[in-house]
């Protein structure tokens, strides 16, 4: 095991506490019972079959989870990087509180466009004190009368994230003239109020500069402070603060330790090995995250993604039209800073092609595998790298038309033997370690 999965694996002392005092309490996933119906019974039955799942433990849950089981519409529905699209939760907000709005603030992103964050009187819901919520944009703001003195009913969206269900008490909307962050007029763009000033925009640089070493996420030192800090100093770009030498940040009113850190993790972030498909997404390209960026690798190197045309892309499976449009002018937009951060010399681990794996003699080269448990040799993310380096195809969870299920450490016997009814093919680690290595 490596030494940062150990660390990922510690527990905080102050849970670790409460678990030993038996504050909290952890159920087998196992031992909860499911059901399988089919989809017309659950339409026709569905607030009763939800309430017989939601009461059949005794103890509190957030929802309830329906899954497609049908392998054929379970591969055809897919899955992004974050989620299976054959999955869905369904979550009641039972609890839920009439607030008053104390002030809406505007705030920029780093695609220009002007948030609105209602400030509420603090309120209790769920078990946690509610100050601050989401008003999506101000085409919201402004239809539903949301402002100082608006009453709105708040629930927490499956128990978490605080939603307003409905307006109450609509009053005048207060829309902003001008960027919060550089003072530009404002334009409206759909439902969005949009600001234009692409170049000048302190808010605009600042979070384009957090997204790329966020999503880098190989250096912690360039957080928001440090990047608000270079801001203020006129640093604008990716490749000037790669070009920041160690003495420099000192008189950035960086202390001399820090400083050298800082200089240290710039280089490291460059010559620790990462996915040309994470660098790629670190740009912030509209409608371009890790999912769509590895997609597009399989197909053309990063240099030949900037001589695509529209109709050239919607050739590849999984971008129509509009998705197309959108990244086309994206790349062009980011074309320049792009290239001057690339010649930086990044250690990019480059996206098997998916021409190169269709002849490949590896014993891996286009099959379905999954892995699961606890590896030694590596982590799991490890593992499913070198997987597709292979000319396999990774998948997160197991169907009919999965062709081997690695298993590590710490697997269920339950989830092993319904592999096997599924036809799939079960090997441990190391049975899969040497089959990796046979010529």
């Amino acid at each position: 095991m490596n030494d940062n999965y150990e660390e990922s694996q510690k527990v905080d002392e102050n849970i670790q506490k409460a678990i030993d005092q038996g504050a909290c309490v952890f159920y087998p996933f196992a031992l909860i019972t499911n059901r399988t119906e089919h989809f017309s019974t659950i339409l026709a039955d569905f607030e009763s079959i939800v309430d017989q799942v939601w009461n059949s433990v005794d103890f509190d849950i957030d929802g309830v989870i329906f899954e497609i089981t049908n392998d054929d519409i379970k591969a055809h529905m897919g899955a992004t990087r974050h989620h299976h699209r054959w999955q869905i939760a369904f979550k009641v907000n039972e609890e839920s509180a009439e607030v008053e709005v104390i002030n809406i603030i505007a705030q920029t992103s780093r695609t220009g466009r002007i948030s609105p964050v209602a400030e509420l009187v603090p309120t209790k819901l769920s078990g946690a004190t509610i100050s601050r919520v989401t008003v999506h944009h101000y085409n919201m703001v402004k239809t539903n009368g949301v402002g100082p003195g608006a009453i709105v009913q708040l629930v927490r969206s499956g128990l978490v994230i605080p939603k307003i269900e409905k307006v109450i008490k609509k009053v005048a909307p207060q829309l902003p003239d001008s960027c919060p962050s550089c003072h530009s007029h404002l334009l409206w763009e759909s439902d969005h109020l949009i600001c234009p000033n692409k170049s000048d925009c302190p808010a605009q640089t600042e979070n384009t500069l957090v997204h790329f070493f966020k999503t880098l996420g190989n250096n912690d030192g360039f957080g928001p402070k440090v990047i608000e800090k270079l801001s203020n100093f006129g640093i604008k770009h990716i490749h000037e603060i790669y070009q920041i030498k160690s003495h420099q940040f000192s008189g950035y009113g960086f202390g001399d330790k820090t400083s050298k850190n800082l200089f240290d993790q710039l280089l490291a972030s460059r010559e620790i090995e990462i996915e040309d498909w994470r660098f790629l997404a670190a740009f912030g390209v509209t409608r371009l995250a890790g999912g769509n960026c590895e997609k597009l690798l399989q197909h053309h190197t990063i240099i030949e993604l900037f001589e695509l045309s529209v109709e050239q892309m919607v050739t590849i499976d999984g971008f129509a039209q509009l998705s197309a449009e959108a990244i086309v002018e994206g790349l062009a937009n980011v074309k320049e800073q792009l290239f001057k951060v690339y010649q930086l010399g990044f250690n990019l681990a480059v996206t098997p092609k998916l021409s190169d794996q269709s002849g490949s003699e590896s014993p891996l080269a286009g099959k379905i595998v999954v892995f699961t448990g606890s590896m030694t040799q590596g982590s799991r993310g490890e593992m499913e790298k070198n997987a597709k380096l292979l000319g396999a195809k990774v998948g997160k969870s197991v169907s009919g038309k999965t062709d081997l299920l690695i298993t590590g450490e710490k697997v269920g016997e339950n989830k092993i033997t319904a592999a096997r009814a599924k036809g799939v093919k079960v090997i441990s680690e190391s049975e899969y370690l040497a089959l990796i290595k046979q010529d």
